[in-house]
């Protein structure tokens, strides 16, 4: 009996994962804004940071930070950045 009942934990774990795998979204920061190219692309809690910094040679304008959900959608309002993203089913690099 007890090593059904582990056996029926490991399943119902797996599945777990699984589903949850399967749902997990990755959206795709766009190769650029306002004319600067992506610089860097994480994830943390579920929200992606696209981070295009603003590096060249007489910059006058600070980096620009776009935040999306796993939908795509804008999570923190910014000018410069589209309100909606693709995703994919990739993993999304986690933030370091």
């Amino acid at each position: 009996m007890k090593t059904f009942l582990t056996l029926l934990a490991t399943i119902i774990s797996l599945s777990a994962y699984t589903l949850v795998g399967v749902r997990a979204k990755c959206p795709i920061c766009p190769g650029s804004v306002a004319g600067t190219a992506l610089g860097n692309q994480c994830t943390f809690n579920g929200i992606t940071a696209c981070q295009y910094p603003n590096d060249h040679v007489g910059a006058v304008r600070n980096p620009i930070y776009c935040y999306y959900n796993e939908n795509g959608s804008l999570d923190k309002d910014s000018n410069y950045c589209p309100k909606t993203v693709n995703t994919n089913n990739n993993a999304c690099p986690a933030c370091h």
